[in-house]
């Protein structure tokens, strides 16, 4: 892989600027001009490498998404058991390598950000899908969920996210109230409930099938 050109490090320099500014005072007072002396640039820098302020906006939620997906699967890649892969994949949804007050802050944002703008919208909705694709290929190495059906295997994946998403908010808003260590306690007591969902259907159709 070739290395960067000047343009493309100076655009990364500035959309990670921008990315601060919008953590620091959010993402209405993220001023070009803001923005340009965090990144130690003159403002017409910044006009020369972006369109418009809605371009940069669109590529800083890029940069975000894939700096999240990446770490994730970058520490998923430790692990070569499937069954302690899944597991240490929940872990990490409820660490501070995916929840901290800047990931969290700048998410909530980004969906206020996408009610105006389709882009923002559809780069979170590839994130999302993404991490749905993800959770369903760790399911799909566990022998013990080998009999789940591909429809059971996508809702399971968008309820794990459903309930991440919600503790998420919940936390962001009041931290004292929601304790991460137990929301992974607690979403691995949903996955056991699958498990065993799964084995109970298994076992069912397996007595079934003896009995015709």
């Amino acid at each position: 892989m070739g290395r960067k050109s000047m343009a493309d490090e100076r655009r990364q320099e500035i959309i990670e600027a921008f990315y601060y500014c919008v953590n620091d005072g959010g993402l209405a007072n993220a001023s070009i001009r803001k923005i340009a002396r965090q990144a130690g640039v003159q403002p017409s820098i910044i006009h020369h490498y972006f369109k418009d302020r809605d371009e940069m906006i669109e590529n800083m939620v890029v940069f975000f998404a894939d700096t999240i997906f990446d770490s994730f699967i970058e520490e998923m890649e430790q692990h070569g058991n499937p069954e302690t892969k899944f597991f240490k994949a929940l872990e990490f949804m409820y660490s501070p390598g995916m929840i901290n007050k800047e990931y969290s802050g700048f998410f909530l944002e980004c969906c206020v950000e996408a009610r105006r703008n389709p882009k923002v919208k559809a780069t979170l909705a590839r994130t999302f899908r993404h991490f749905r694709q993800t959770i369903i290929a760790y399911i799909e190495e566990m022998n013990i969920l080998e009999n789940l059906t591909k429809t059971q295997k996508e809702n399971y994946a968008s309820m794990l996210i459903a309930i991440h998403e919600g503790l998420e908010l919940q936390w962001y808003l009041d931290p004292k109230a929601v304790s991460l260590k137990k929301a992974t306690a607690l979403t691995r007591y949903v996955i056991d409930l699958m498990i065993a969902d799964s084995m109970r259907t298994a076992t069912l159709e397996a007595g079934t099938a003896l009995t015709r």
